[in-house]
């Protein structure tokens, strides 16, 4: 957390001859945040960090990871480490993800302290009050990203309130002197302190909630609230939250594969409560969520994907499902030794054709969408199947498979065939957007990877038709890098278990 601000303070001082001034075009910390103008400059890079930090690895790794995908022969490792749960501490992937959201954290601490201390006597009224929304967001995004850094690095917060959290950063203070470093307290403490965040944040937020924001809005804030709040159990926060989202009516479901298609290819912003921008005139892109799902060759018109769905995951969709012809593409593929093998490749982020530079730029870039209304109406039925309400999970799980499924015929379920049947809805709904081992550990499931489409086509298939971890493998939890273990003596004994 600390050693990336010491050494950036370290090449500062190094790049200036005269040590009394500081170097050019330097700006000192206290001088960074006058005006109004500084204040929307400032703002602008947590949004860019924000675009960064919600498409990339952190969505793909944990999947490639799940039971969702089989490498093919051409993989060539890549994701390899996850993929066949072989990662370590020296992991760079995992260390990147400490690394990314803890420097982001720091941006959005600088911000907070600066935007409170900041003289506003001669701003306007209209300043004051967006700054005020902006000092919002802020609390958002430090919620936000200890959030995903305790799911990634956490266990299920239900029955281990008392495990490891993640070091909560709540200021902005590079130091070397290792006695303040923090350590990673209880899981408990950790929520807590998102709970406030968000509770900031909801105060402060005021900017109108509307479909595909690009902003932080009310509504976006309340769509965090509703998943962290599942994951903490309480379950009438929850409903609060996602079901005022979907009462809005603001964010209505597709229901056609028309509708569907302009979602993921065109990034149309339907039933998206929100939508980062991006643009390609600019160089303005956020990364993909593509990784070796499809890889075409414009120039031979073939596809050589690294990664397969399995044979299961085909099997899950009703034929009449709009999703299915959009999220999977049925292809004869090219593999190593030039191999061809008919089968569907996972389609759910081709690349939007206006974000390529031209129609062979094939660098499956989408809009990236953080938070959607389909995901709250997934929270609602879970939140309610676990609060005993039956009657109304099956209500919301039949409203969304109705604008889903041609002709579908409402279900009843209880108990735990009921949770299972949310389990397999989140899978159809939300493959490939980065959900799938941190469901698996709230429903206390392992991963069971399964037959493939094709055994031939697989890497290794005689290891990975059957290979199972049970959802208690400590992988299911990723380790603390060890170079923050080495560089924090308050966490040096605070590893994950098996690491």
């Amino acid at each position: 957390i600390y050693k990336l601000s010491l050494m950036v303070a370290m090449f500062v001082g190094l790049t200036s001859c005269n040590m009394e001034l500081p170097p050019q075009g330097v700006i000192s910390p206290e001088d960074a945040l006058i005006n109004f103008t500084d204040a929307e400059a400032l703002r602008t890079g947590l949004y860019i960090n924000l675009r960064g930090n919600v498409t990339g690895n952190v969505v793909y790794s944990p999947e490639l990871q799940s039971d969702f995908f089989h490498a093919t022969t051409s993989f060539g490792n890549r994701g390899g480490d996850f993929y066949e749960w072989t990662f370590t501490s020296a992991n760079g992937t995992a260390l990147n993800w400490w690394a990314g959201y803890y420097s982001s954290i720091a941006d959005v601490n600088f911000f907070i302290e600066a935007a409170t201390d900041v003289n506003t006597e001669k701003w306007s009224d209209a300043e004051k009050n967006s700054l005020q929304v902006y000092l919002g967001e802020a609390y958002f995004l430090r919620a936000f990203y200890h959030f995903i850094l305790a799911d990634r690095f956490c266990l299920n917060y239900i029955g281990n309130e008392e495990s490891y959290g993640i070091p909560y950063i709540t200021s902005y203070a590079p130091t070397s002197d290792q006695t303040k470093y923090p350590s990673r307290g209880t899981l408990q403490a950790t929520y807590e302190n998102i709970c406030k965040d968000l509770e900031s944040a909801a105060n402060l937020v005021t900017t109108s909630s509307q479909l595909a924001s690009i902003w932080i809005t009310s509504d976006v804030v309340k769509a965090l609230a509703a998943r962290v709040a599942l994951n903490m159990g309480d379950y009438s926060t929850a409903i609060t939250n996602a079901e005022a989202i979907i009462n809005s009516s603001r964010y209505p479901l597709v229901s056609t594969s028309d509708e569907m298609k302009a979602l993921w290819i065109d990034d149309s912003g339907k039933e998206c409560i929100m939508m980062m921008d991006a643009d390609f005139s600019t160089g303005s892109l956020p990364g993909t969520n593509n990784y070796d799902y499809i890889s075409y060759n414009a120039n031979s018109n073939t596809y050589s994907p690294g990664y397969l769905p399995e044979q299961w995951v085909i099997d899950m969709y009703d034929q009449s499902d709009i999703r299915f012809n959009q999220f999977f593409k049925e292809e004869v593929v090219t593999l190593t030794g030039n191999a061809e093998f008919n089968v569907y490749i996972f389609y759910k982020f081709p690349g939007n054709p206006e974000l390529r530079q031209s129609e062979s730029d094939q660098n499956y870039i989408n809009k990236a969408k953080p938070f959607r209304v389909a995901e709250m109406y997934l929270v609602l039925a879970e939140a309610y199947a676990r609060n005993n309400q039956s009657a109304e999970a099956c209500d919301v799980l039949n409203s969304l498979r109705e604008k889903r499924i041609s002709g579908y015929a409402p279900q009843n379920y209880s108990g735990q065939t009921l949770l299972d049947e949310i389990l397999k809805e989140r899978a159809r709904e939300l493959i490939g957007e980065g959900f799938r081992i941190s469901d698996l550990k709230r429903f206390s499931k392992g991963v069971t990877r399964g037959s493939a489409q094709v055994s031939q086509s697989l890497y290794r298939p005689e290891a990975y038709e059957s290979f199972e971890r049970g959802y208690n493998d400590f992988r299911m939890v990723y380790p603390i890098p060890q170079e923050e273990l080495d560089s924090n003596p308050n966490i040096k004994n605070e590893q994950n278990p098996g690491y």
